[in-house]
């Protein structure tokens, strides 16, 4: 393990022995001819990877796919059946609500207890409690035995616990999806705070956009397999469009991955040259002042992950202006008009017609489904010409669209995630940062 390296795990397999019945573990452990009555259950299956210092990692999958197990071996609460994990670093963990956690014990001694067993003094904790018990924001609370609390009180003691030693990995897993919004939001701006520091973190969650926002790399695990490790936006991609199906293809997987990864390489050049091509068409057209929407042909994602069409498909994507002329360069503050088409196989479908916006990072900034409808419409036609007007309320930059049609099962019927592409600049030269626009307007007086 070279010093730049965090953690590595090497063939990493955990093994479970299931019985039918509980008195076949005794007729098993009599057997004279030690013959088996268990079956082998593998919560993890020959795993491997290597996290280097001051990355964050996000780790996918469905609930029983092996997260939960992968950290326990990593941070040595559970010991591996075979295959090797080693960790240079101080760790700091929020495994499970309440864990290590005495629950007849206040959350305050509880503090002392966690701290400990950190390898902090009691010295070093009394310097450090007030900012422990502030965090938490418990209150009163924290002179109340564990057993009291809330799973999100829990979840604000641990996280608390957790940052105080300033570990050199820190690992979460799915505690914070308990807590309110203000708290979790307090918790992901700490971790940012704790990863600019140069620490490693290891992050758990079913969350797509945490996971595509606070992660470098993400790895997808299913059934103790290790399915693909890559980019967040990617690997969540592929994640959430076979999230339903019962048994994966590792092979098909990577296969997928692979060619979604070449086409971003491929296109880099050509991303590079766009951008060029698009400054110096604004540039132009800012020296006549009239900076006016346009169409770049070369303007394409090129991480489009289809679904299998279930039903329906969907096609002819476009944006437009108000009289008709397709764009995918924005002006900010404009109106435009985002149509499509979806064919049906059977007429009289119950559906949800659906939509989302990103940002490059795979950040999801709307997430919502035609709004004249209700929960379900019954559309009875084959063919439906669909159509999104909106105001470009986003900042500059460039943004991807995705598409859906869902069935009264709430699966997908047809899906295209990044399926279309657009750029947003400003023409009023408006010093504005960041990702929507409020269209603010201020007023001053002078007392």
């Amino acid at each position: 393990m070279t010093k730049n390296t965090a953690i590595k795990v090497q063939n990493l397999t955990k093994t479970y022995k299931l019985y039918d019945k509980p008195i076949d573990r005794l007729k098993e452990s009599l057997h004279p001819l030690k013959k088996k009555y268990h079956r082998d259950f593998y919560a993890l299956n020959d795993v491997s990877f290597e996290i280097k210092k001051g990355e964050t990692v996000g780790i996918v999958g469905k609930n029983g796919s092996g997260k939960s197990t992968l950290l326990k071996i990593i941070t040595g609460v559970l010991t591996p059946t075979s295959g090797k994990v080693s960790v240079h670093g101080k760790i700091s963990a929020i495994l499970e609500l309440g864990a290590g956690f005495n629950p007849e014990m206040t959350g305050l001694e509880n503090v002392y207890l966690n701290t400990s067993i950190n390898g902090m003094s009691k010295k070093e904790t009394d310097s450090k409690i007030k900012e422990i018990v502030e965090f938490a924001e418990l209150g009163e609370f924290i002179n109340q035995p564990v057993k009291t609390y809330s799973s999100g009180m829990k979840a604000r003691l641990a996280f608390s616990v957790s940052i105080s030693v300033e570990p050199d990995i820190l690992i979460v897993d799915e505690a914070l999806s308990v807590g309110d919004a203000a708290f979790a939001r307090k918790c992901f701006a700490k971790m940012e705070e704790i990863r600019s520091r140069g620490a490693t973190i290891l992050f758990v969650s079913h969350s797509e956009g945490s996971v595509v926002a606070l992660c470098n790399r993400a790895i997808w695990i299913s059934n103790g397999k290790q399915i693909i490790d890559g980019t967040p936006k990617l690997v969540t991609g592929l994640y959430m469009k076979h999230i339903n199906e019962t048994k994966i293809d590792k092979a098909e997987i990577e296969k997928e991955y692979e060619s979604l990864s070449k086409g971003e390489v491929e296109t880099k050049k050509e991303e590079d040259m766009l951008v060029s091509e698009s400054q110096s068409t604004i540039d132009n057209r800012q020296s006549t002042n009239s900076i006016d929407e346009f169409y770049n042909p070369a303007l394409k994602p090129t991480s489009t992950i289809c679904y299998e069409e279930k039903g329906a498909k969907i096609s002819d994507i476009k944006i437009t202006t108000l009289d008709g002329r397709e764009v995918n360069v924005l002006v900010q503050g404009g109106e435009y008009i985002l149509s499509h088409k979806v064919d049906f196989a059977e007429k009289n479908n119950n559906v949800i017609l659906g939509i989302s916006l990103h940002t490059k990072q795979g950040v999801i900034l709307v997430n919502g489904h035609f709004p004249e409808q209700k929960k379900y419409h019954i559309i009875n036609a084959k063919n439906v010409f669909v159509e999104w007007k909106f105001s470009c309320t986003v900042l500059e930059g460039e943004y991807f669209l995705t598409l859906g049609v869902m069935g009264i099962d709430n699966k997908f019927m047809a899906r295209i995630k990044d399926a279309y592409m657009f750029k947003v600049i400003n023409n009023q030269n408006r010093q504005m940062r960041g990702l929507i626009d409020l269209n603010l307007k201020g007023n001053i007086e002078i007392c």
